[in-house]
């Protein structure tokens, strides 16, 4: 953390020569401020921003993405067979961070467990282009062996694809599953496997040094890494402060050089701010679970029809957030052009909302569900995140069902993790959902097949689960994303999901923090390479 000179500090050093400050050092510690703590730093079960963030810079995949372009990581080199569907990955030398050597045997391992039906990850898909990575993920084989990875010797991994996937590199390099994990670290560790510093270990730029969950993570520069000549910083502290106005004031008093997002209030009080955008989709996941009043599917398209998504981008949302009406993120680009251009889908929402239209379907639901006024209607248990823009967005969206369509819904504050764990436990009516969209267009909606661990809502059409499983295995592009753009417009029409908008997020650092880089994917700040200039 750089310090600010008090005022009566800087008088005293108008009198001083500048040659006297020639051979002064800045110290190379960036810290800054994020709202929740990171889930979990086991490779195999992470599926948060804030832990993928901090994986990114404590860990080391056989590629990444750097300031938007595919770099080596691990793999020195690689070489990919004629038909596209072969890939072999030399590694470099390298150690993990206690000097033990990173094989391929380490990157066989992770991806094999992550993969593995007892390990119960919910990022299995990530590695759906991999031969019979899918038959083994949903026990349709119980033979390792038999799944496309394989590591030939200690500096050789072998990747086998069912099919070309013109994505698969790129999602390699973004995504957040794809590091090695030490197999001697789970055995010893167990259940507390990856949950400080004593029972995690790495292989990229920074060593865990502090994790005091729910307050601050502390980072320290990695003599092992291989490339750690190129690492200028030698110290980075993230602090978890949930309160946003605690965060803003202990950035104006110069306690923290950065925050990794902030509200789009703090945006007119702070316009040196940055924004990114694109990557993330949030939509709200209604949970159609038999028995619960969301099962109704009209009852879900009159709340998604009587929303006004321009109106709350506009109040609350940060800059470069863009209202959407389908779960395909336009910023994904194939061949030059988003993919939502080429392949046209709608949920028929306009981006202000359609009242009229939203009492139609709500007449319909009452009608169906035996009622005769919205307030005969049963309970609506609206889970909320306890972060400031959630319970913005939920109060927004609250008065909007309550003043258009007079239905009363309750919103349940929790703090993120029981947030996140009634999501995945099913405690819940409605839930604000925001998920990486990856660069393959299919990536969002693969999750909601039936019996898929991120099918929140629980939704259950085997039409669509077919279409999703038999893109998978098409390795004709064009037709391929035919079959997607059917399987969109199933859940567009059905709709267990609302999607809202993708997201834009502000952020602040000072001008004195370099090299500091923000990706288009969710948790992809990217601090390797920077610095704190003198």
């Amino acid at each position: 953390m750089k310090k600010w000179i008090v005022s009566i500090i800087l008088i005293a050093l108008i009198t001083i020569p500048v040659s006297c400050f020639a051979a002064s050092v800045t110290p190379q510690v960036f810290t800054f401020a994020g709202h929740n703590d990171v889930m979990t730093l086991d490779v195999s079960q992470m599926n948060d921003e804030m832990s993928a963030l901090i994986m990114y810079a404590l860990n080391e995949s056989l590629i990444r993405n750097s300031y938007n372009e595919i770099i080596p990581g691990l793999a020195e080199s690689y070489d990919v067979s004629e038909d596209g569907t072969v890939y072999t990955f030399h590694l470099r030398d390298a150690k993990w961070s206690d000097g033990v050597p990173v094989t391929a045997k380490d990157f066989e391992y992770s991806f094999l467990r992550t993969m593995n039906p007892e390990t119960g990850s919910s990022q299995v898909s990530e590695f759906d282009s991999i031969l019979n990575a899918q038959a083994y993920y949903n026990g349709e084989i119980t033979d390792a062996s038999l799944v496309g990875v394989k590591a030939v010797d200690e500096k050789t991994l072998v990747l086998t694809l069912t099919y070309n996937d013109p994505f698969f590199m790129t999602e390699m390099a973004e995504g957040i599953n794809f590091y090695p994990i030490r197999e001697d670290y789970v055995e010893k560790y167990g259940m507390s496997y990856a949950s400080s510093p004593e029972t995690f270990i790495g292989c990229g730029p920074f060593v865990l040094n502090e994790w005091v969950q729910g307050a601050r993570i502390t980072l320290e520069k990695n003599p092992e890494y291989w490339n750690a000549d190129k690492v200028k910083l030698e110290r980075v502290v993230e602090l978890i402060i949930p309160d946003e106005n605690t965060r803003v004031g202990m950035y104006d008093l110069g306690e923290i050089d950065g925050i990794y997002s902030i509200s789009k209030v703090q945006t007119i009080m702070h316009p040196e701010y940055g924004s990114r955008s694109g990557g993330t989709l949030q939509y709200l996941a209604f949970n159609c679970s038999e028995g619960l009043v969301m099962e109704n599917m009209n009852l879900r398209k009159a709340l998604s029809f009587a929303i006004d998504r321009e109106a709350i981008v506009a109040a609350i949302t940060s800059p470069g957030t863009i209202p959407v009406d389908r779960m395909i993120d336009p910023s994904i680009i194939i061949d030059g052009k988003s993919v939502t251009e080429a392949y046209s889908n709608s949920t028929g929402v306009p981006p202000s909302g359609d009242i009229e239209k939203a009492k139609e379907f709500l007449n319909k639901a009452l009608s169906e569900l035996g009622l005769s006024k919205p307030s005969d209607l049963p309970s609506i248990n609206y889970v909320c995140m306890d972060s400031p823009v959630h319970k913005q967005y939920a109060e927004a969206l609250q008065a909007g069902w309550k003043d258009g369509l007079g239905v009363d819904v309750g919103i349940s504050i929790l703090p993120v993790p029981q947030a996140i764990g009634a999501l995945l436990s099913g405690q819940f009516d409605i839930f604000l959902v925001g998920q990486a969209s990856g660069v393959d267009p299919a990536t969002i909606m693969n999750n909601f097949t039936i019996g898929n661990g991120n099918n929140y809502a629980r939704w259950d059409s085997k039409e669509y689960s077919n279409l999703i499983a038999a893109q998978s295995e098409n390795p004709n592009l064009a037709e391929r994303l035919l079959q997607i753009q059917q399987a969109e417009a199933i859940i567009l029409d059905e709709a267990p999901v609302a999607p809202l908008w993708t997201p834009g997020t502000a952020y602040l650092c000072r001008e004195f923090v370099k090299g500091l880089h923000y990706g288009r994917q969710t948790g992809s700040i990217e601090f390797i390479f920077a610095y704190i200039e003198n």
